[in-house]
């Protein structure tokens, strides 16, 4: 069950978790203090990371400082693959989306595996 999985993320660009976890690890250092209060990473398949925030002056924030991020992932996490980031804005008054916890995620067996 656990090879069929990692087939279907793999064939998904899903990383393995432990890759996703690296990217939350480093998120405050690599985005800073303010943005990284109104953000979270929500997920990373394909090379695109999913970023949500709770307005939508900060997804402009993102989308301007993109190639800047991608750079300074690909240099802390480079296992990551980030190429792009994706920003979702939260309706006003929602707050920031919660992040989905890898262990109950369903694409791993929970081996530090390559992406």
């Amino acid at each position: 069950m656990g090879d069929a999985l990692r087939s279907v993320r793999r064939q998904l660009g899903t990383p393995a978790p432990s890759v996703f976890e690296r990217v939350r690890a480093a998120w405050p250092e690599v985005v800073g203090e303010a943005l990284g209060r109104h953000s979270v990473p929500l997920h990373l398949r394909a090379g695109t990371l999913r970023v949500g925030v709770d307005d939508p002056a900060w997804g402009g924030q993102f989308r301007y400082l993109a190639d800047t991020l991608v750079a300074a992932f690909a240099e802390r996490v480079p296992e990551a693959a980030i190429r792009e980031i994706s920003v979702t804005a939260a309706r006003p008054g929602e707050g920031l989306p919660e992040t989905p916890s890898p262990a109950g995620d369903g694409w791993s067996d929970e081996r530090d595996e390559p992406a």
